[in-house]
């Protein structure tokens, strides 16, 4: 089975795409004996490219693509994008997507493939959700977020305001909530950025 998951057996989690498997083959350099658990190969020399895995961040593979020809997995968080609109889908299953905005529930397949991107992932940022219903229910501008880790991107760093204490910050990870006071951080960009469509330059700052 094709899936994405988080490393255990690094210094730091990482992502890891392959094949899952619970059978590990032997180490090639030792020829030692791998004990049975939650594995990702990515492939390659037979053996030597297998990370151990925590399970529960375990996505599967779609089979569909974004925009860059990027894999979308499940819990994957997916920003559609036309001249006209902006939204956020979030993959529920290989065949099922939710609109946030709207909470339609629909079929991968039925995305439109040059209108959507991968921004990030809900194992990454579980809040993220909350943060966008409490722009809905609140009737405030839903924020464009190009990127959720602007750090793996061109993108500026992002300006989040808190709806609550009016403290701001600069951060390259987009943040839901206030730690301080559980207020809602309002996203902006803190420096100029091109919406794609655009004819002219925006202003964030």
């Amino acid at each position: 089975m094709k899936a994405r998951a988080k490393s255990s057996n690094t210094p730091c989690p990482i992502w890891v795409q392959g094949d899952y498997i619970t059978e590990p083959p032997i180490r090639p350099v030792d020829g030692a004996k791998r004990p049975a658990g939650h594995y990702i190969d990515k492939g390659g020399y037979p053996g030597a490219n297998v990370y151990e895995i925590s399970i529960e961040t375990l996505c599967r593979d779609t089979g569909a693509v974004d925009c860059r020809k990027r894999g979308i997995f499940e819990s994957d968080i997916l920003l559609y994008e036309t001249e006209q609109e902006i939204g956020y889908f979030i993959i529920q299953d290989t065949e099922t997507a939710v609109d946030i905005i709207n909470g339609e529930i629909l079929e991968i397949k039925e995305l439109q493939t040059q209108d959507i991107k991968v921004i990030g992932n809900m194992i990454d940022f579980p809040d993220f959700v909350e943060g966008i219903r409490h722009c809905v229910d609140t009737e405030r501008e839903v924020p464009y977020l190009p990127a959720l880790d602007v750090m793996e991107t061109p993108y500026p760093f992002l300006k989040m305001t808190c709806i609550k204490c009016g403290h701001v910050t600069l951060g390259c990870r987009y943040t839901a909530k206030h730690k301080d006071c559980e207020g809602y951080f309002t996203a902006d960009f803190a420096t100029k950025i091109y919406r794609k469509g655009e004819q002219k330059e925006k202003a964030f700052a």
